[in-house]
């Protein structure tokens, strides 16, 4: 093993037991008292930890992706067309979404407004989309194993 593969597995065994811990907490930790529903006392605790590890993750990916565009300038072209490509999936999926507002009975909360509905439709409709891209790239794949 080289020594960047050990100060990564130190890294990941470390977060690792970071998330066992705040896991711990969120199960045994207790619940809030007065609450209708069972409510555990480190829920805001755990999903910033959540957060924080999408952030964490999203902030690595782009970072290797520009250290991978600067060492490779030749292939700079295709990450910049996947990435296009990505941005147009993710257009479309804005325009297929709808923000009515929807009538639930017995809600009042604040995440029945157009902006959080737009949201949550882009959402969906790109999970579809991006869905439907896998399963059709899957199909003409082995199709075309098929007729060689």
């Amino acid at each position: 093993m080289t020594k960047l593969s050990k100060i990564l597995n130190i890294v990941l065994y470390l977060l690792l037991a970071v998330t066992v811990v705040f896991a711990g907490l969120f199960f045994f930790g207790g619940e809030v008292v007065g609450e209708t529903y069972y409510t555990p006392i480190y829920t805001e605790s755990f999903l910033n930890w959540g957060k924080l590890l999408i952030y964490i993750a999203a902030g690595v990916s782009l970072l290797f992706e520009v250290f991978h565009l600067v060492l490779n300038p030749k292939n700079a072209m295709r990450s910049i067309v996947s990435m296009a490509i990505l941005g147009v999936i993710v257009l479309v999926a804005y325009a297929m979404s709808d923000d009515t507002p929807l009538q639930l009975i017995g809600y009042n909360g604040p995440d029945n407004v157009p902006s959080m509905l737009t949201l949550a439709g882009t959402m969906l409709h790109g999970t579809y989309l991006l869905f439907g891209i896998v399963v059709s790239a899957i199909l003409y794949t082995e199709l075309s194993r098929l007729f060689k």
